[in-house]
This record gives structure tokens, C-alpha cells and sequence, in this order.
């Protein structure tokens, strides 16, 4: 069940593009939300005085006042949610893993940055380290991806380690929108050494509730290639992974695959942890 959200921002037109998407899937879901915005105070020359330095914290500081009180009139009160806004100062990635950790949060929603959309933000400094470090699912909304009702949801996995943890949560989020869940796997080598007929989802999906799963394998070929032509295939809204084998994340969404995964500046990508 997810009732809290969490959504970091810098007022960046992404960043409310996320918060807008947040906001919908809060009513959906019937969350609450809490924004988050991280000031980075600039290293400062030692012989600066601390006066100046004051009124440098204090600029900042009424800066983001004013952003967040436009952010309330204009978004926040109007959509009618329950919301909290939230400052804090530090390392943006480490300040949004541990406020998003002690408020006890089941879902944090990122912002792209960038024209190279949500690859760009996997591998930014800041929402790289969000996704590595925490154990929260992460779901990250490309700049150019208004809210819909979700109509397929693909889930992409590689069978090479336990999913099922990953997969209820999954389910949880397939139920709230009843639309298809399409588990699909691209072909590899390394199949040979296990049936995929007998794959730990398929012996379990008895155990699976939700209906309107579907499993699906695709021909051996580059995985990112065989998955951006499937998710274009189906009009799917939603992509999928679950971390915890670093080898198949790195080289599922590695830095130099990133104009390869295209589709990810045109659809949200979720991701999950298998355990």
C-alpha cells in the first residue's frame, strides 16, 4: 500500500512536472505528500565574514520561502490533497534518502533534468546515488510525460534473482489501475543454465492474486533495443525494474546505453528492490 509520496524539487519546470504527477497519483492512490527541497550552500571563501555569510544562508532562505508559498497557491491548495512542504540543507541525494527513510515513505517521485530525460536522471549524480543508496521504490517522470490512468504496466526482469518481494509491490500498484502487467524477459546466454518454463514466476503465480498478469519472452538480441520496441509495441505507461543483481542493472541502464533506453524520456520508469 502506498499512503506516503515523497517528491524532492529544485522549482525547475521537470521538478513540477514530477509534483504535478504526484499530485495525481496521490487523489489515485489516496496518499499524502510531502515535498522536499534541499538547499546546497555554496562553499565559501574562509576569510568571508560571517555576516556576509548570514545574509548569503538568508538569501537562500527567502528564496525558498517564496518558491514554496508560490508553489502553494498555485499548485499545492488548489489540487486539494494533504500535503507537507519540508527545507533541509546538505548533499541533496543523502538529504532525500534520509528524509524520505524517517518519514517512513513508500514511494518517492523524481523529476528529469535534461533533455536526455530519465536516463539522465538515473545516472546524475544526485538521482543516481537516490536510486543506488535507498530501499525505497523510486519512480521517475520524464519532463514531457503529463498524468494518465496507467492502461499496461511492462516489468522488465532478467529471472536471475529472487522477485517476488518486488513483484507483490507491483501487483499492489497493477490492482489500483486493473490494467495488464506484462513480465517480460529478453533471451540471453544465460538461459540455458535454467528453464524460464519453470521460472520462479510461473511456479508462483498461484500464489499471485491479481489476474491479468501476462509473461512474456522475447527473441534473444540487446536487451534495450527488444524492450523499447515492445513498450512502443503496446502503448505501454509505465516501465519497470527491480535492482539488487548491481551486474543487471549496470548493464541494463548503464551511462553509455543511455541514448539506447530513448523510450525513458516518454514514459515514467519505476524502480523497485527485489528484496
Amino acid at each position: 500500500m502506498i499512503s506516503k509520496i515523497v517528491v524532492p524539487t529544485d522549482f525547475s519546470n521537470p521538478a513540477k512536472q514530477a509534483l504535478n504527477y504526484a499530485i495525481a497519483l496521490a487523489k489515485k492512490l489516496n496518499a499524502e505528500l510531502s515535498v522536499l527541497h534541499v538547499n546546497q550552500v555554496a562553499l565559501v571563501d574562509a576569510t568571508m565574514p560571517a555576516e556576509t555569510y548570514q545574509l548569503f544562508v538568508k538569501e537562500i532562505e527567502d528564496q525558498t520561502t517564496r518558491n514554496f508559498n508560490s508553489m502553494e497557491m498555485d499548485i499545492l491548495k488548489p489540487s486539494g490533497i494533504n500535503y507537507t512542504m519540508h527545507s533541509r540543507y546538505g548533499f541533496v541525494a543523502e538529504e532525500i534518502c534520509d528524509f524520505a527513510q524517517v518519514q517512513e515513505t513508500d514511494l518517492i517521485v523524481l523529476g528529469t533534468t535534461g533533455a536526455t530525460g530519465a536516463a539522465e536522471v538515473l545516472f546524475g549524480s544526485n538521482a543516481a546515488s537516490v536510486v543506488a543508496k535507498t530501499h525505497i521504490p523510486v519512480m521517475v517522470i520524464p519532463a514531457d510525460s503529463p498524468y494518465k490512468d496507467l492502461k499496461r504496466i511492462v516489468y522488465a526482469t532478467d529471472y536471475n534473482e529472487p522477485e517476488f518481494p518486488a513483484m507483490m509491490r507491483l501487483v499492489y500498484f497493477a490492482e489500483q489501475y486493473d490494467c495488464p502487467l506484462d513480465v517480460v524477459h529478453v533471451k540471453s546466454e544465460s538461459d540455458r543454465y535454467f528453464n524460464s518454463e519453470n521460472n520462479f514466476f510461473k511456479k508462483n503465480k498461484a500464489n499471485i492474486s491479481y489476474p491479468n498478469i501476462n509473461f512474456v519472452e522475447l527473441e534473444k538480441g540487446d536487451v534495450e533495443q527488444s524492450i523499447n520496441q515492445y513498450v512502443e509495441d503496446t502503448h505501454t505507461d509505465l516501465l519497470v525494474i527491480a535492482k539488487h543483481n548491481r551486474n543487471f542493472f549496470d548493464r541494463l541502464f548503464h551511462r553509455s546505453l543511455s541514448k539506447k533506453m530513448a523510450f525513458h524520456t516518454r514514459i515514467p520508469l519505476l524502480v523497485l528492490v527485489k528484496n
